[in-house]
């Protein structure tokens, strides 16, 4: 029932006009370009959709020996239903009344007398976790129609955590409180070029994918793609070296039934252990898109984001300090690729203990002339210096954390009093918070503009006057309409000046050489 093979489920639109459309048809539109975008998918399903969509094409191609995508839905019909021998008329139904039968992302099962009900609703089943039913209302969908049951439950399976005794979570993050991260370069936002990229990517990186794996872990030809194939009844594990390295995971043993009133709902069972034999890994299984902790000592672990998001700091750690952080394989230039601007594109669904932390995304605009400079990693064995861009991108980091930290010390004198100021006080907390979103917006499109190539004195100053302008701008509305203790005010005030001051023109000279004859720089 609601196959994805042969049924019109996923509603798409192009050109302002809507539809639906098989998974099949879905791919042959995404090659020609002809997604706008898919009504019903909520922001934080998006990450694992496009996951999908790239991994399931990538095995497809793979499996089925092309190469290139191919642009009719038969031909992708074909390709799809061959990695489901035997089985393709259940493998790819959301519902299926034989629970010995695979159903789409819903493993076989001879023990559905032990399940139990756990979701009504779609939203029910969906990922994030809510206090108190206030941030966002749960098991509202009633109404849920068959594509909302979809991509609630390939977010479920593919991306959900630890979520109490029983509920576990994918391989693929470094604990069940982490997340799966997204680090991607991409043509642009719209959803086929960013997709057949990807596809061409995961082909294109395969081997790689291996060796950075090493020649043990997966299975080089013939591994298990697609996890819900297999019979999931006792706490049996699978091995990462039965799998193949893009196989699409199930993490909770769950079954949809359409109901006598033809609404889905959903009944589960607990599980002991993970699905995947895999917590020895930390999450490193080689995923192109997740950037890897280089330090042995904890086990060269995934990279787990934190509620602060893909802030300049960890964004910069990222793309371009290759020592501490493994870049990933999706940045990296595909052969045939065009020299054309790109985006950097960053996700991740951050999760806490009990709780959600915020869906993080960032966008960063790549010019062509700086990719190759971003996508060059060092040499393990080199004691080189850094790369041009990489330096800078350092240099810029260090001197607005020196500001940041001048600005903070400086509004705490003022608003505490000269004598004897607690610098672990919090109260400067929202001005130090301003600083860093206002750093945030120009971080990038400063260290990638092409001007600064090969200046690097010219650049340390631009930058320099940037942190300036920021940092006093800050500290000026501080001063002219925060209440400083009564009677000491001017003292207040004086003081601050002076560590405000005193402790800029040692951190950022070049800018108060530069501003020294024109007070205007810094207005």
């Amino acid at each position: 029932m609601h196959d994805l093979l042969t049924c019109p489920i996923v509603p798409v639109v192009h050109g302002g006009n809507t539809g639906s459309v098989t998974l099949p048809g879905l791919y042959a539109a995404l090659a020609g370009d002809a997604v706008d975008s898919f009504p019903g998918l909520a922001a934080h399903q998006a990450q694992a959709w496009y996951q999908f969509l790239a991994q399931l094409g990538a095995v497809a191609l793979h499996e089925g020996g092309r190469e290139t995508l191919p642009a009719e839905a038969d031909e992708w019909r074909a390709l799809i239903a061959a990695l489901t021998p035997g089985c393709a008329d259940t493998a790819w139904s959301l519902a299926v009344s034989d629970p010995t039968q695979p159903a789409f992302l819903q493993p076989p099962t001879t023990r559905i007398a032990s399940f139990r009900e756990c979701a009504r609703t779609p939203d029910r089943l969906d990922v994030p976790v809510t206090a108190k039913n206030h941030d966002r209302k749960q098991a509202q969908a009633v109404d849920g129609a068959p594509h909302h049951w979809l991509y609630a439950l390939l977010a479920l399976q593919t991306t959900q955590g630890y979520s109490g005794r029983g509920n576990l979570g994918i391989a693929r993050m470094n604990g069940g409180l982490s997340s799966r991260v997204l680090v991607d370069r991409r043509p642009g936002p719209r959803w086929g070029p960013r997709v057949c990229r990807a596809i061409r990517m995961l082909l294109a990186r395969r081997d790689e994918v291996l060796r950075r794996a090493g020649d043990d872990l997966f299975r080089h030809r013939d591994g298990l793609a697609l996890m819900w194939l297999r019979p999931w009844d006792d706490d049996t594990r699978i091995g990462v070296g039965e799998l193949d390295p893009y196989f699409i995971e199930v993490c909770r043993r769950i079954r949809l039934d359409p109901g006598r009133d033809g609404r889905f709902y959903a009944v589960g069972r607990p599980s002991n252990r993970t699905r995947v034999d895999a917590k020895a890994l930390n999450g490193n299984l080689a995923d192109p898109w997740v950037p890897v902790v280089l330090d042995p000592k904890k086990g060269a672990p995934a990279l787990t984001v934190g509620p602060g998001g893909f802030d300049y700091r960890l964004a910069q750690r990222i793309l371009l300090r290759h020592d501490e952080l493994q870049l990933p394989l999706s940045m990296k230039k595909l052969c045939g690729e065009r020299g054309e601007d790109s985006e950097i594109h960053m996700a991740v669904l951050v999760r806490g203990q009990g709780k959600t932390e915020g869906l993080h995304e960032r966008t960063i605009s790549l010019p062509c002339s700086i990719a190759e400079q971003l996508t060059v990693e060092p040499d393990p064995n080199d004691d080189a210096e850094p790369a041009p861009l990489a330096a800078l991108s350092e240099y810029m980091v260090v001197r607005a954390g020196d500001a940041r930290t001048v600005l903070r010390r400086a509004v705490l004198v003022y608003l505490q009093g000269p004598e004897n100021p607690d610098f672990q006080n919090k109260i400067a907390d929202p001005i130090t918070a301003r600083y860093d979103r206002a750093i945030d917006e120009r971080f990038f499109e400063f260290l990638f503009d092409p001007q600064w190539t090969g200046d690097f004195e010219a650049t340390r100053e631009a930058w320099q006057k940037i942190l300036l302008r920021q940092a006093e701008r800050l500290a000026r509305e501080v001063w002219a309409f925060a209440a400083a203790p009564g009677a000491r005010r001017e003292k207040a005030r004086a003081a601050s000046e002076a560590v405000f001051y005193g402790g800029l023109r040692k951190r950022l000279p070049d800018a108060f050489a530069a501003a020294d004859d024109s007070q205007e720089d810094i207005a």
